[in-house]
């Protein structure tokens, strides 16, 4: 019986190994994974990076860290995001109520090379999982 399970680990382990390797990504590329479903409304929202552009996967760590901030972040932590060559970071302020909505501040600071970008905003939620900047 151990003999079995020990014949059965070294397989699966072999074949989900294999299947790594063999689909010819590199193991230290991580995956771009798709952002929640509320994350898109808060693109006009991102920091401005002067005259260079945010990549795609660059956007997308920004949007999806600055999501998570508003979303589900303690207060005061910073939720960071890396990709192409940036790196930001978002923290969130304490929920509060205007009406009968839920706000959120929140700082954004965007670095490239030595060029660093802040934006201080907030954002209220649309729905369960949305949330829309505010001025």
């Amino acid at each position: 019986m151990r003999r079995a399970f020990q014949t059965s680990a070294a397989l699966l382990a072999s074949l989900f190994l294999g299947g790594c390797l063999s689909s010819g990504a590199a193991l230290t590329s991580a995956p771009v994974a798709p952002l929640p479903p509320g994350a898109l409304a808060l693109r006009p929202s991102l920091p401005k990076t002067g005259n260079v552009a945010l990549s795609g996967r660059a956007e997308q760590g920004a949007l999806a860290a600055q999501y998570q901030a508003l979303q589900f972040g303690a207060v005061g932590q910073a939720v960071p995001w890396s990709a192409d060559g940036y790196r930001g970071e978002v923290v969130p302020t304490q929920l509060y109520r205007i009406g009968s909505q839920d706000c959120r501040g929140y700082t954004h600071v965007i670095t490239k090379g030595s060029a660093t970008t802040r934006q201080v905003g907030t954002a209220c939620r649309s729905g369960a999982e949305g949330w829309t900047p505010v001025g």
